[in-house]
């Protein structure tokens, strides 16, 4: 059967499933061992099991869950309440502080979590309920808050990240380092926006803030101090080589119990529950790496791959044309799907052509990462929005929307900074080989 045939069995099959709703990872394996079957009968099928085993029996993998648990243990034990107030009390008494400490307080628990739900999460429950209660305008703090949680899959160590070097067989360690300089500058182009926002209307933020008591503003910023710690330990282990990323998830999981006795919050049901959210996002994301390895096994044993890629390179796009082209195709998918399966679903398919028009992969996996971004706060699957729309109680989900909507912009716009200066992403892993 020609591998055109059975590129169009294999859209025929995967299209409708997802439009369906029929689980990504099962989509994704249904309509890999047809066309496996297809192109090389049982025996491709025989083939699936060392080629799953390979690949899922990998060391990089392993700091998925430990990252995950590390992030648990810290949202369940009260640490990021309490850093987000240290955050806020270093603020001092400029205009809208709680504003500016939402941004940063994500930008430096990112560097500590690598996932953007968890940091929504943790900073999101301490700070909604103060900042209306301090008169903030609801839709500055749902947006800035959603938007401030996406740092946490492009400021290392992220979880996106992880499984594209996986995938593409890449280093994960350059690609954190090639994160870090853009998850910065993003950080900071959503501070200037919140500054300048509430320079161009001060109603939006209260008058007055709330005095603290002599000596409280110190008491809580020395709050700071132990996720410093940890942020340190991981990034500086990682950075200087002493640990691969696995190895520094292991070390930050550790120091995460620590905080958590520190604050005298660890228990055995906080641990248990810890460890059964741990499990399930494990498990989610391990299903659909599986799948999604049965749809490259078989795309690349059919010749599919080869076929897709000769068929894009030979539309005659330019370079920057297909990346237009691929910035729209994830826009759309960022608004029906997680990140993850935006990684899973397409990688396999694009990623040879991506190649092919001489885009750097390291620079790429940032790109994506930015775009998956960009889908975490876009509707009507943007899983940052429902956790802010949860944690903010009794508020309409449009009022989370339109909060998000400029930082949509802002977030689009680090991916034009990208193309035109892509040393931004590529420079620093040059420097530390």
């Amino acid at each position: 059967m020609s591998s055109e045939i059975l590129v169009f069995i294999m859209m025929a099959l995967l299209l409708p499933a997802m439009l369906f709703g029929l689980w990504t990872a099962i989509s994704l394996g249904f309509a890999g061992m047809v066309v496996l079957y297809l192109s090389r009968g049982t025996l491709g099928l025989t083939a699936l099991t060392s080629v799953v085993w390979n690949n899922m029996n990998s060391f990089v993998l392993v700091a998925i869950p430990l990252f995950l648990l590390m992030g648990e243990i810290i949202l369940r034990s009260g640490a990021g309440g309490k850093f987000y107030m240290s955050i806020s009390a270093l603020m001092g008494k400029r205009r809208g502080p709680l504003l500016h400490a939402n941004t940063l307080s994500c930008a430096i628990f990112s560097a500590v979590s690598g996932s953007s739900v968890a940091t929504a999460a943790t900073i999101g429950t301490v700070a909604i309920p103060e900042m209306l209660k301090q008169g903030y305008q609801p839709r500055i703090v749902f947006g800035s808050l959603a938007a401030g949680g996406t740092l946490g899959i492009l400021i290392p160590p992220s979880l996106s990240m992880i499984m594209y070097g996986a995938l593409v067989q890449e280093s994960v360690t350059k690609l954190f380092i090639a994160g870090l300089l853009p998850g910065l500058l993003l950080a900071a182009i959503f501070l200037v926006y919140g500054i300048v926002r509430v320079w161009l209307d001060p109603s939006l933020v209260p008058s007055v803030e709330i005095e603290r008591a002599p000596g409280q503003r110190l008491r809580e910023a020395l709050h700071v101090l132990p996720m410093s710690a940890i942020l340190i330990v991981i990034l500086g282990g990682i950075y200087s080589g002493l640990v691969t990323p696995t190895e520094a998830a292991a070390v930050g999981c550790v120091g995460s119990f620590v905080l958590a006795a520190g604050y005298r919050a660890l228990n055995v049901q906080m641990v248990l529950e810890s460890l059964q959210s741990t499990v399930r996002t494990t498990c989610m994301v391990s299903i659909i790496i599986v799948g999604a390895l049965i749809l490259a096994t078989a795309m690349t044993y059919s010749g599919a791959t080869r076929e897709v890629t000769g068929w894009i390179t030979g539309l005659g796009l330019s370079k920057w044309e297909f990346f237009a082209v691929l910035c729209v195709l994830y826009v759309l998918l960022g608004m029906v799907v997680d990140g993850v399966s935006m990684i899973y679903l397409t990688l396999p398919i694009l990623f040879p052509a991506v190649i092919a028009m001489g885009f750097d992969p390291i620079w790429f996996g940032v790109v994506l990462t930015v775009l998956i971004e960009l889908g975490q706060i876009t509707p009507p699957v943007g899983l940052n929005l429902f956790t802010i729309h949860a944690i903010a109680k009794g508020h309409p989900f449009s009022e989370v929307m339109i909060g998000s909507a400029p930082y949509v912009v802002l977030i689009f716009l680090m991916v034009i900074i990208l193309a035109v200066w892509p040393e931004l992403a590529t420079w620093l892993p040059s420097v530390l080989k």
